[in-house]
């Protein structure tokens, strides 16, 4: 069976945000916060696990420059939690809702409606997250085990 686990979340724009949260739920517990949705009235929205993990082996994230939004949050929601230690380097800070609307002549305006907080309450945006262990990997390693230091500890 699987001993360990890492998740590669370098050069990762994010992206679709249910899928992070949807992954943050395969290793967090019962109960744990994952992300909260905050406006300029405080927080409007917060998603929880709900059940137990899928999976309880232990657990490195590797994240970079590149890593942004719905990966950021899925590192913040497992690092936060203790689920995870988070290896590499300081993520993008991209941690927006925004609405896309198109004008008359083709062109569009994107409204900042809301942004995005780990569950220790860390505004995502402009500021990202920071690795517990900082060390910069290069994209093309073929073996990212290589990327985490002997010494990290595996939560």
């Amino acid at each position: 069976g699987v001993e360990r686990f890492v998740v590669d979340l370098r050069n990762n724009p994010g992206g679709y945000f249910p899928g992070g949260v949807d992954v943050a739920k395969l290793f967090l517990r019962e109960g744990d916060e994952i992300v909260f949705v905050t406006g300029r009235n405080g927080v409007e929205d917060e998603y929880q696990q709900r059940f137990p993990p899928r999976f309880k082996e232990p657990l490195v994230v590797l994240v970079n420059k590149n890593t942004a939004s719905a990966a950021e949050i899925l590192a913040g929601a497992l690092k936060d939690n203790g689920r995870a230690t988070v290896v590499g380097e300081q993520t993008f800070g991209k941690g927006l809702v925004q609405t896309l609307t198109e004008l008359q002549d083709g062109s569009g305006v994107a409204v900042t409606i809301s942004t995005y907080e780990t569950p220790g309450h860390i505004n995502i945006n402009k500021v990202g997250i920071s690795p517990d262990v900082k060390n910069a990997c290069p994209i093309d390693v073929e073996d990212v085990v290589s990327c985490i230091p002997e010494d990290t500890v595996w939560r």
